[in-house]
């Protein structure tokens, strides 16, 4: 009897010894797998990274890792510009992990991709959101990223409304103070008239563009509309009317776009205009953007 109860002993023994043999094996095998997929996301090489946490996702779907996993996905997709991509995988973390300490990040994230994507008011409901129910820095970053969204849209008095709730004990008080003060002055900007480019088109072909400072486009609608009327009134001096119809027909759709193209080269100008001054203003003030695979994406020293 002694001897079974021994046999039993020592089996009940070894099972539990390879169960926890296993068991470490396990989890040695899968912070490997997850370490090579970090690994992979520290070194910039997103595509091979996204797929190496898929794979540790299927093979320990309990891990510890996989929630890091999951967010890991949507940033990587999101490092490599792939917004669509990135608002997909993120939206499946947030409903997946309702409660993770990255839920935010990860909303934030989200609506930086659709701004990107030119989805403003989806950026904007998020940012909105964030705002409301955050605090510290990851709150200024929400208004301040609402401010832009608002920027891109022409709604200068909303930006500066919404950076005006920026806390002067903010890291980012400085930035914010120095781009809404920038952004008073865009509304004095010089401009080009539309107006004005069409009545000069229309009197003298290219002088539309000159006054746009577009003397190349300027110097091609002169000669080619005077090619043509001269050719017309050429042709219509020896009678032949049939021809010289035709190169009339011509020269007036010629001539009309002309009057097209110079109104629409002033709309162009002022569009270039506002652009370039507030991406310098951004530069200026600390709100531009900019990346390295040490700190990820920057914004006046912060992670963005």
């Amino acid at each position: 009897m002694i001897r079974i109860w021994a046999f039993l002993l020592g089996a009940v023994m070894l099972f539990s010894a390879e169960g926890g043999i296993a068991q470490d094996a396990g989890e040695g095998e899968a912070t490997k797998v997850f370490g090579f997929a970090e690994r992979l996301f520290e070194d910039g090489d997103y595509y091979r990274a996204i797929t190496e946490y898929k794979r540790f996702i299927f093979l320990f779907p309990e891990s510890e890792y996989t929630e890091k996993s999951f967010y890991r996905i949507g940033e990587s997709y999101f490092r490599a510009k792939k917004w669509k991509e990135a608002i997909e995988s993120f939206d499946l973390f947030v409903k997946k992990f309702p409660r993770s300490l990255l839920r935010d990040e990860a909303l934030y994230h989200q609506g930086i991709a659709e701004k990107n994507l030119k989805n403003y008011s989806e950026a904007l409901s998020i940012f909105q959101s964030l705002a409301a129910r955050s605090g510290g820095d990851l709150r200024d970053r929400a208004i301040v990223q609402n401010a832009l969204v608002l920027v891109e849209t022409a709604d200068y008095r909303g930006a500066i409304t919404k950076l005006s709730l920026i806390p002067a004990e903010s890291s980012l008080s400085e930035s914010a103070r120095s781009f809404s003060e920038g952004l008073v002055r865009v509304e004095s900007l010089p401009q080009k008239s539309p107006e004005t480019a069409g009545v000069l088109a229309a009197l003298i072909p290219g002088s539309g563009h000159l006054y746009t400072e577009r003397p190349r486009d300027a110097l091609v609608a002169f000669l080619l509309n005077g090619a043509f009327i001269w050719a017309a009134i050429e042709l219509f001096d020896h009678e032949d009317y049939v021809l010289g119809g035709i190169v009339t027909f011509v020269e007036l759709g010629w001539y009309t776009g002309n009057i097209y193209s110079a109104v629409s080269s002033a709309h162009k100008y002022n569009e270039k205009t506002r652009e370039d001054y507030i991406d310098g203003l951004k530069k200026k003030s600390g709100f531009n953007y900019s990346f390295n695979r040490n700190s990820g994406f920057i914004l006046y020293s912060l992670r963005y």
